[in-house]
């Protein structure tokens, strides 16, 4: 079943990228483990792979390994090594973590950006529309119970987007965090759209933030969600 989701992704991917698909840009999957259900499962939603210095790969070699990761249920284990190093990487797995003594225990990961540049590590909203229209279909396919997005922002667009089709609702929560001496106020949301069944968790991206109180807002919002 999850194949059939990925196939008709691809063709999707197929549609809106493969014709602006140049040198150096490199397509990215969505990954599920291998027994995904959205009933009881979590979409975790990040910025874009870091792709510089890697080679090159088309979207039918990004589609193989996508199918790769279902088999192999990879990012849902402790990070080591390089994976490890890894922000993002170490507060997905607390939150997994978490989740699963929630019995939630279906785990998908995506990125806002589906191409990266191999050239560097910086990426744009050059395919903003494209961007959209998979990410769109993504939660039409996956259904998840959660969407958490761990983006700092950059997926204002995307839930713009959502909200011409679908009336929002929003629940804000102020961080707060020091980050070299110099204190920041963010907002951590909690947004339900008329006609989607997911709810999305707007947050931080995890780098230079500190770790323990990210994961604790994120699933303080989540359990003020979960139906008892």
């Amino acid at each position: 079943m999850n194949e059939q989701k990925l196939c008709e992704l691809k063709s999707l991917y197929d549609n809106e990228l493969k014709g602006n698909i140049k040198n150096n840009y490199v397509p990215f999957f969505v990954r599920m483990t291998n027994s995904y259900d959205g009933k009881n499962g979590v979409l975790f939603v990040g910025k874009a792979e870091n792709m510089e210095n890697k080679d090159n790969v088309t979207i039918d070699e990004a589609f193989c390994k996508a199918q790769k990761w279902i088999d192999a249920e990879k990012f849902i284990k402790k990070p080591t090594g390089k994976a490890a190093r890894s922000a993002y990487n170490r507060v997905v797995y607390q939150i997994t973590r978490f989740l699963k003594n929630k019995n939630i225990n279906h785990f998908a990961r995506t990125n806002l950006y589906k191409l990266a540049n191999t050239k560097t590590h910086m990426f744009g909203s050059k395919y903003e529309e494209a961007n959209f229209h998979i990410f769109e279909k993504e939660i039409e396919l996956l259904q998840p119970k959660f969407v958490i997005m761990l983006t700092s922002g950059l997926e204002e667009p995307f839930m713009e987007k959502l909200g011409e089709k679908h009336k929002k609702h929003t629940l804000e929560e102020k961080f707060k965090y020091k980050n070299k001496g110099k204190e920041h106020i963010k907002k951590i949301k909690c947004v339900k759209f008329d006609g989607l069944e997911s709810i999305f968790i707007t947050a931080l991206h995890p780098q230079g933030k500190p770790e323990e109180k990210l994961v604790e807002s994120i699933t303080d919002l989540i359990t003020a969600t979960i139906q008892p």
